[in-house]
């Protein structure tokens, strides 16, 4: 099949997912200092293995009428281009490279990939649970991207992981606060409870606890602390909105604002520290 014969490319929607992917990325590269070919190998094989997750979706959804039959047949070949450029990326970490120690971290990949047609197929991707679960594979990129800079896996590589993960988090209970606080605002003249404020609440809690016992116990510098407090702001901030209308564009650049800004506290903490890995 022609590129013409494709249609238009097929590209995820979740927008939010790019920053964490990108982010965790550069989160690990940068606490590994050091750019190497494999490392642009490995940049462009998560992303083309990304962009498959756009027409994954399409894929995992029962057809219903000759349209979205169609529009699996394009999806699919969508699927197999983006899933041509990872391999074709990937493949040299391997066979080249040697690098085997990147398994564990397919398998984590490919349990996720499971995962997401099951969740399409129920409509459940856009539960908490399944929006944690996307977040915890896409940072696990940053782990990866650190065993890849290296050239094996070390324990600051599971650290990172870690928090990108508190980090990441934190903005999807936070977005599903503004998010679901608007929709109660419209209903019944504000008076609809607001169901995601008080998971917000306690797991912004549970992060002012977590980060100093990590730094008590040596595992984090103390800068990390730092990393977190734009995020822990964001929340706080929020907690006293009352919106009916709400720029989810706007939203979304704010969250990339905060995110970036976590991203080179966090790699700052880790380069410029003494205690740091």
């Amino acid at each position: 099949m022609s590129l013409t014969g494709m249609g238009r490319p097929i590209v995820p929607k979740e927008h939010g997912a790019w920053a964490v992917l990108f982010g965790a990325f550069l989160a690990g590269v940068g606490v590994a200092g050091q750019v190497t070919l494999p490392v642009l190998l490995f940049l462009v094989g998560i992303t083309g293995a990304a962009f498959a997750n756009g027409p994954l979706a399409i894929l995992a959804r029962w057809p219903a009428g000759q349209a979205q039959v169609e529009r699996q047949r394009l999806a699919l070949a969508w699927f197999l281009a983006y899933g041509c450029v990872a391999v074709a990326a990937f493949a040299p970490l391997f066979l080249v490279y040697r690098m085997t120690f990147l398994l564990p971290f397919g398998v984590g990949a490919a349990f996720f990939l499971l995962l997401r047609v099951y969740l399409v197929r129920e409509r459940d991707e856009r539960t908490l649970s399944g929006e944690l679960a996307g977040t915890a594979v896409l940072t696990m990129v940053g782990a990866a991207a650190h065993a890849v800079a290296v050239e094996g896996v070390q324990a600051v590589g599971a650290v990172i992981w870690l928090l990108l993960f508190l980090f990441f988090a934190s903005g999807v209970f936070y977005v599903r606060m503004r998010v679901h606080g608007m929709v109660a605002m419209r209903k019944a003249a504000g008076t609809a409870p607001n169901p995601a404020r008080w998971p917000c609440v306690l797991y912004h809690t549970l992060l002012i606890i977590v980060i100093p016992v990590l730094l008590l116990a040596r595992v984090i510098p103390w800068p990390v602390v730092l990393a977190f407090l734009p995020a822990l702001w964001r929340a706080a901030t929020g907690l006293g909105k009352a919106e009916t209308r709400l720029d989810l564009k706007r939203l979304g650049w704010s969250e990339v604002a905060v995110a970036t800004a976590f991203v080179f506290l966090l790699i700052a903490a880790f380069r410029f520290t003494p205690h740091a890995g």
